[in-house]
């Protein structure tokens, strides 16, 4: 009676699967991509015996600035940074410092180095320029290259699998990261602002793009199993 009702379990109960293997695989695709937005960086200063006086003629110039800036189409205009500081030079009278920051961008070229120009015959400073990717085509290049990465790594996955002749039963884990690696801004030579716009016509500031390397690399856990 015991062993029949033994035998009975044994029949009844399914044998347990193997636990299938893990394989972890990374694969990465890249690809340099034309830049398409370039950014200015601007700044208005100004140098009085008061920091009233200071701040005044800095908020007279960023005015107007902001105000032609958002005139051109297609023109993205941001603040930045303010501040202003005491000078006591020695043998002279002190004196107040400031500054205030204006950036520019946008991807007609020729739009925003005009622009730029025009700051600069009005009164401002270059602190800096720099192209960048716009946050669509980043995001385009990145989609075909996680496809790029993905179908490398199904391809060592499969080759694996052959080689151990074992079969592909799923994944277990995919991750996915992007990174677009930029140049850095490009720096400008520091000049004090002159106290009025200059009578000669300031030139727009050359400006070339290049390209941006786009990242992406993929890691997965692949579950193989006998065949």
């Amino acid at each position: 009676m015991r062993a029949a009702l033994i035998a009975l379990l044994l029949i009844a109960t399914p044998a347990l699967a193997a636990e299938p293997t893990v394989l972890t695989l990374g694969e990465s695709a890249e690809r340099a991509v034309p830049q398409d937005k370039l950014f200015v960086s601007l700044r208005a200063e100004a140098t009085a015996p008061n920091a009233a006086a200071v701040q005044a003629e800095i908020n007279r110039r960023m005015d107007a600035a902001i105000a032609r800036a958002k005139a051109v189409q297609g023109v993205e205009v941001e603040t930045g940074g303010y501040w202003t500081n005491e000078e006591r030079p020695q043998g002279q009278p002190r004196r107040w410092r400031g500054a205030a920051t204006l950036e520019i961008s946008g991807t007609d070229f020729a739009s925003v180095t005009a622009l730029a120009g025009g700051l600069q015959e009005a009164g401002l400073a270059m602190s800096g320029m720099r192209f960048d990717l716009r946050r669509e085509t980043a995001r385009a290049a990145e989609d075909v290259l996680t496809r790029e990465a993905l179908a490398r790594v199904q391809a060592r996955a499969a080759s694996a699998a052959d080689a151990l002749n074992m079969k592909i039963a799923g994944y277990r884990a995919i991750r996915v990261g992007a990174v677009n690696e930029q140049p850095p801004m490009r720096p400008m030579m520091m000049r004090a602002a002159p106290a009025m716009a200059s009578a000669d016509a300031a030139p727009a500031p050359s400006a070339e793009p290049g390209r941006a390397t786009v990242r992406v690399s993929v890691e997965a856990d692949v579950l193989l199993e006998a065949k």
